[in-house]
């Protein structure tokens, strides 16, 4: 049966999976790159290690698939952004693929500040606020620190832009995913001269600009062969992570929203316009079709804190266990509240949780957790709704298989939450823009067919009474 390839870039997870082209899952396979963290602040991944886990896990999918990969039609992907790596004019690699959490430019976050503080940047880049992980940070410390590399490039390739080049020989990126670099306009999807200027970065270094969901044509037959894919199989451009995981929700209609709770906390809107009056909160950039944009608030109050509270018992409970023992406790969790100010790393000499008693069970504490969470996305949501907030939000990441949780925010925000039944939304909706251009259709069309939805959970009035009261 013909099928979807999809390779996810994540940061930790390299994850590689299989739909039908009726949007059903087949298999998944998921491999961590060797990242190279030094105490410096550098986060790295070698260029060769790259392309070999890349090969690796897409030969481990095929070994374990019924008929291998031959009938797969076509490859896509998701992505992280403001990673990246500089070729030299031969495409050859100058620096490792410097990812997003690297924070080497963190002296320098003062001055990157300075170069954007104009009226227009914002409302041209959809960015409220930048910070030492923009790519435009690391470049600037790249043509300080680094000038021999500087003179010899050629190219910058987000690093699904490198893995576009690998297997098309094409220099093109997505926009939603250069969106959030900063560095282009999203209006009219092109790179900004004015900021270019500023940071002076040369606008030829750059991939060319086109819409997630473009059909490339078909794979090089030297990817076709590293990867042990046909000829046949034809790359489509995917799309930012979070983007993709908004449209395996069946998040692709102005108004409508999505969030995801995992290693952070992030909610993403549909809209047909740029808001300019949503704070510094809120992200902005283009989405698969003109016209049509993403808003998008991110935090770090997410399931991370469930994870370290998980690693400090002894037990190491799963996370079902964790999840069910929350539902045996009362709304408010006995008067816990979680301090979010304070750092996980540095959590093991100072409590995260104030007014933990002997009274106050494990189950408290993962209450705390989870209703610290859905309160941090209640205020998400409230900032991007401007205060109306949706009738329902559907859900995704791990958080939405715990039905305890979807409960607790649907009571704590007062709206119906929907998880999906893929338990790969990411990768469902980067498959969903790959089925849309191969086969031919709409995006919104083909997400109507394959996005599949639980039933959804509706605030409890009481309990939602009382989490009024209580906040």
């Amino acid at each position: 049966m013909p099928k979807i390839l999809v390779v996810d870039l994540g940061t930790t997870y390299f994850k590689i999976t299989l739909f039908d082209r009726d949007g059903r899952l087949c298999d998944t396979c998921r491999l961590a790159p060797p990242v190279r963290g030094e105490p410096s602040g550098t986060v790295e991944l070698d260029v060769d290690a790259f392309e070999d886990v890349l090969a690796k896990g897409i030969g481990e999918l095929g070994d374990c698939t019924r008929g291998g990969l031959a009938d797969v039609e076509a490859i896509t992907f998701a992505t992280q952004t403001n990673s990246f790596v500089l070729l030299d004019a031969g495409d050859r690699p100058l620096t490792p693929i410097i990812l997003w959490p690297d924070r080497r430019a963190a002296e320098l976050e003062p001055e990157v500040h300075q170069r954007c503080e104009f009226p227009e940047f914002a409302a041209t880049t959809g960015i409220p606020q930048v910070n030492c992980e923009f790519v435009l940070a690391k470049l600037l410390w790249l043509r300080q620190h680094c000038p021999d590399i500087w003179k010899q490039t050629g190219k910058l390739c987000l690093i699904s832009d490198y893995l576009t080049l690998l297997s098309t020989g094409r220099h093109v990126t997505e926009a939603g995913a250069a969106g959030l670099t900063g560095l282009l306009d999203i209006h009219r999807c092109r790179w900004w001269p004015e900021i270019l200027a500023r940071f002076e970065i040369g606008e030829q270094w750059l991939p060319e600009v086109v819409r997630a969901a473009t059909d490339l044509g078909p794979i090089d037959s030297s990817a076709a062969q590293r990867f042990g894919l046909p000829n046949t199989c034809r790359f489509v451009v995917g799309c930012l992570d979070q983007y993709a995981g908004a449209i395996g929700a069946g998040n692709v209609e102005p108004g409508t929203t999505s969030e995801t709770t995992g290693t952070v906390l992030a909610t993403v809107q549909c809209a047909d316009r740029l808001a300019t009056d949503l704070g510094s909160a809120v992200f902005q950039g283009p989405a698969f079709r003109d016209g049509l944009y993403w808003r998008m608030a991110f935090g770090d109050v997410s399931a991370n804190y469930l994870h370290w509270h998980r690693d400090q018992l002894p037990d190491r409970p799963d996370f079902d266990q964790l999840t069910a023992s929350a539902g045996q406790i009362e709304p408010g969790a006995g008067g816990l509240i979680l301090k979010t100010d304070v750092v996980l790393s540095d959590a093991k000499s100072v409590s995260v949780f104030e007014g933990m008693t002997p009274q106050h069970t494990p189950g408290h504490a993962v209450r705390c957790i989870m209703e610290a969470v859905a309160w941090a996305l209640g205020d998400q949501v409230t900032v991007l709704s401007r205060g109306a907030l949706p009738a329902e939000i559907r859900s995704t990441g791990g958080a939405a298989r715990s039905d305890v949780w979807l409960q607790i925010k649907a009571d704590i925000l007062g709206v119906a939450m929907t998880a999906t039944e893929c338990p790969e939304p990411t990768s469902l909706g980067a498959a969903i823009l790959a089925e849309a251009a191969i086969g031919g259709t709409d995006v919104r069309s083909v997400a109507r067919q394959w996005v599949r939805l639980k039933s959804p959970h509706r605030p409890d009035p009481q309990r939602q009474q009382l989490y009024q009261v209580l906040r």
